[in-house]
Order: structure tokens, then sequence, then C-alpha cells
């Protein structure tokens, strides 16, 4: 639920005290710099709720920016940005389940043809729906997950096309490993040109056709007529392989100590009592756990860390799911009131994943709903998300 942002400063100090907050000019600025790479139209992809970023405030600044289409997993999420007011063409990229293309003729969505079965849905709901849908077909090409071979795929366009009432109006694919294998991913490359070639022979031609995920943006071919990044708008550079984009993070997460105590040695700390103070310690207890997108992993417990008055501080026991403990026996001027960082600038979510031994899409994406966000433009909070609020 969106808290009303005609008074954001004075909501805040009614919310738990866990923030994400959420750079809109930064947003604004890394999708500049990707446009400005690709020099050719961007489609941010905009999925699981923008990546944790909240899906209708980034959707909304990014076609302020001028975004000419969006991009989301599902058609419950293509609605939901049809509610929240966005206008321009929304393609569905994961596909839809028999009974969900009523829901997207119903919001004017474009949906992924990539499988037999969404084939006969698209046709079905053009002609119950007596008008013509927008569809976007895809090619597999060694995802090995949705799409078509490449024969099959000539045989959908045509059914398609044929049918009189389905426009192709793009051709895509998913790349593989963009972000680890380039020879790999210049093979996928290869077999999407011939798809294009082989779509071009039956006379079919789409105005968008589309491969490039973050990572694929420095794999660009005369081919593509569109980009559909998602990780490099949200700040962060895929790993190992990316393109070099002055990006800088749009969230960071963060929540206010509660606590800082004295524990003799000998005390154990959180769940499994496997931290155990070698000496006198000072244990901060952070409001924060892994429902809100903090990691519970083994590795986190032991090696994680926080950033509190730009001191890294290492987490103390098993992660919980509303707290977590961090050690500050060696940093004296942390105290109960401050803010400790979860992931942002410093650390950022490349560092977080690490810890947990995961990665940064895990990260951004597991930042629970309960979690307040706050939108921020021109350094000032113009708005509050929350899901709970007074």
């Amino acid at each position: 639920m969106n808290v009303p942002s005609h008074d954001p400063e004075a909501r805040l100090a009614r919310l738990r005290p866990v923030r994400a907050r959420i750079d809109l000019d930064r947003l604004a600025a890394n999708f500049h710099a990707v446009a400005s790479h690709a020099n050719r139209p961007v489609m941010p992809v905009v999925k699981a709720d923008a990546y944790g970023h909240g899906a209708a405030q980034v959707a909304r600044r990014l076609v302020v920016e001028g975004a000419p289409l969006l991009a989301v997993a599902y058609p419950e999420e293509g609605a939901a940005l049809r509610a929240a007011g966005v206008k321009v063409p929304i393609v569905v990229l994961a596909g839809f389940a028999p009974g969900q293309e009523a829901v997207i003729v119903a919001h004017d969505l474009t949906p992924v043809v990539s499988t037999p079965e969404t084939l006969d849905l698209a046709l079905a709901a053009a002609a119950a729906a007596r008008r013509r849908l927008a569809v976007h077909l895809k090619v597999d090409t060694g995802m090995g997950r949705l799409g078509f071979a490449p024969e099959p795929l000539e045989a959908a366009a045509a059914s398609l096309a044929g049918s009189g009432r389905v426009e192709v109006a793009g051709l895509m694919t998913h790349l593989a490993c963009a972000d680890e294998d380039a020879a790999f991913t210049e093979r996928q490359l290869d077999r999407f040109d011939e798809a294009v070639r082989r779509l071009a022979a039956l006379g079919l031609r789409p105005r968008h056709v589309h491969a490039a995920n973050s990572a694929g943006l420095a794999f660009l071919r005369p081919t593509h007529t569109l980009v559909r990044p998602g990780l490099l708008l949200y700040g962060v550079r895929p790993r190992p392989l990316s393109p070099d984009l002055p990006v800088q993070p749009v969230m960071s997460l963060s929540a206010r100590i509660a606590l800082v105590k004295q524990v003799p040695v000998g005390a154990t700390v959180s769940y499994g009592a496997r931290w155990v103070a070698a000496r006198p310690s000072r244990v901060a207890t952070v409001p924060i756990g892994y429902a809100d997108g903090v990691p519970r992993t083994r590795v986190m417990s032991e090696t994680g860390v926080f950033v509190a008055r730009g001191e890294r501080i290492p987490i103390a026991g098993t992660v919980c799911m509303d707290l977590t403990m961090a050690d500050v026996t060696d940093h004296p001027s942390v105290q109960a009131g401050d803010e400790a960082v979860v992931f942002g600038d410093a650390p950022g979510a490349w560092d977080l994943a690490e810890c947990a031994g995961t990665n940064a899409w895990d990260v951004l994406t597991r930042v629970g709903s309960r979690v307040p966000r706050i939108y921020v433009e021109g350094g000032r909070v113009m708005a509050v998300a929350a899901r709970y609020h007074p």
C-alpha cells in the first residue's frame, strides 16, 4: 500500500526504522547512460517489483525519462503498472498461462509467445477480442528454457502473421551467459541473427529485435533494434563481464541499531548458539532480518558485515527473521540509534552477495515487502511506499 506523499517526512517518523532508500535521480542517470551506450531504444526491465525497488515509482520515472516501452515477467505485473497509470507498451517476457490471456487483452499488454500453448492462446485471444494483438516471438538459441527452435519458430511466425489478427511486433532471445562467457554469447547471437534472416525471408521483419540484457550490452549486433537492461539500470554491474558504464546504485538498505549491550566471555548470541564471545564484547541488535532481505546463510553469519559510522561491523551469529546482531567491540563509537547499512554504495549489493553465497540479482529482489521504500529526488524525500503504516 502506498503512503500518501504530501507529508513524507512526518510519516517517516512513525514507520519502523528500516529503510530501502531509492534515489530516482540515480535511476534516471543510469537509464541515460545505458541509452547513450546502446544508441537505440531502451526497454527497462521492471519485473519482480523493479528488482525490489518498487515497480510503479520506478516505471513512472523511467517513462518520464523517455522509456518507450517496459518489460515485466508476468501479466499481473503488467496489470499493476496499468493500475498505477503507466500507459506505454508493456512486454510480458516470461509467458502466460491459460486464463491469463484475458488479463493481457484487458490491460493491452504485449505477450511473448514462446511455447505451442502460448501460440494457441494468443491466436484465440486475438480472435475473441476481435482486434489485433501485438506479440513478440522468442527463439531459443542456447538458454534451454522457453522459446522455439528455428524450424518451429518459422511455423509459429507464419501462423501468427497469417491469422490477420496478430502482429509479430518483436523477435527476441535470452542470453545464458553474457556475464560469464563471451564465446558462448557470440554463438547464441549468431543463431539469433540466423533466425532474423529466416523470418525476413518469409517477409516478416519485426520492428523490435532484442537480445541484450545488461551484460549483453557488450555484445550488440546491428540487427538489434532494442535493448532490455535490468541490473545496470539499478546501478549494479553484472559480474564478471559487464559493459563499462557510469552507473550508481539506486537502492540502499539500512536499519537503525536498536540496542548495544555488553556480553561476557563465553556468552552466546542468536539461534544455534554458534557465536560465542571470546572476550568481553559489545553486541548491537539491528531490527532487520531475513524477512527483510538479509540472507540467512552460514557463510553470512560467519563473514557478513554491516557498515555503521563508516566502520565494517561483523555479523554475530545466525541471522534471524526480524533481527540481526553485529559485533561492535572494536568500534566503540557505534551506539544505539546509529544507522547500520546492509548494502548501498558501500557495502554494495555484490559485497553482500559474496558474503551470502549468491548474486546481486538475488540480493536486490529479496528485500521484503514490509520494508518501507523511501523515494528521493533532488536530495529530498518525495514519497514513501509502505505495506504497513499508521
